[in-house]
């Protein structure tokens, strides 16, 4: 009778062991399977995500190229905008600025000679040491695995959970212009070829902060305004 009972108790204890290791394999089995699966999933997601065109767009001023991680451009051109000059004869016109493409489809008809497009050229040697009358590039670039693309003015780094596509300095047409956009230029400006000379057309001058109203600090009086254009 002890021989039998040992017998049995050793085979419970085997059995009992036996359970402990298949129900750790079963738990290693499914969390290897939902670990496996979880990220099959978030690779569907992505691709799905890029079969949707899931992305955004921004302009690079200065630029006729892109230079954003996962970005491509969709095309590059010339800078334009109104003509920069003030009078009695001339008060006002269109305040933003485009990126025209350099390969347009063009118009056979005349238009109204009342609204006007004119090409946009660097006005001093602050954005580089040799940008003064050099005409600008842009370029329109499409970020992928993005909805929101911003241009944030003031800094030139981008806040946390955001790409940075590039970075610049700020600018716009002069106060006693005609009046344009802020835009942010390219920390490295390139030119349109063959664009080196004074149209005065359309201008772009380096925009400097004024306190006042606008509290120094943070700010600082006179400094040139940075800027950056973020993704996410």
């Amino acid at each position: 009778m002890r021989s039998k009972q040992f017998v049995s108790d050793a085979l419970e204890a085997k059995m009992k062991a036996l359970e402990v290791i298949v129900k750790s394999q079963i738990a290693n089995f499914e969390r290897n399977l939902t670990d496996q699966l979880t990220g099959y999933i978030n690779e569907m997601v992505v691709k799905v995500d890029e079969e949707n065109g899931k992305c955004s767009t921004y302009i690079r001023w200065g630029r006729s190229d892109c230079s954003g991680v996962n970005t491509e451009i969709v095309y590059s051109g010339y800078a334009a905008g109104e003509k920069y000059y003030w009078s009695s004869s001339y008060r006002g016109g269109a305040s933003n600025m485009l990126c025209l493409p350099n390969n347009p489809e063009l118009s056979d008809k005349e238009g109204s000679g009342a609204s006007f497009i004119f090409g946009t050229e660097f006005e001093g040697n602050q954005f580089a040491s040799d940008s003064s009358d050099n005409d600008v590039p842009c370029a329109l670039c499409r970020s992928s695995n993005t909805t929101s693309s911003v241009m944030i003015p003031g800094r030139k780094t981008c806040y946390t959970g955001w790409k940075e596509e590039y970075n610049g300095i700020l600018a716009s047409t002069a106060h006693d212009h005609t009046p344009s956009p802020y835009i942010c230029v390219d920390a490295h400006p390139t030119y349109v070829k063959g664009g080196q000379r004074s149209n005065n057309d359309h201008l772009l001058y380096v925009t400097v902060m004024k306190c006042g109203s606008l509290p120094c600090p943070p700010y600082k009086d006179n400094v040139q305004v940075y800027c950056v254009v973020c993704s996410k």
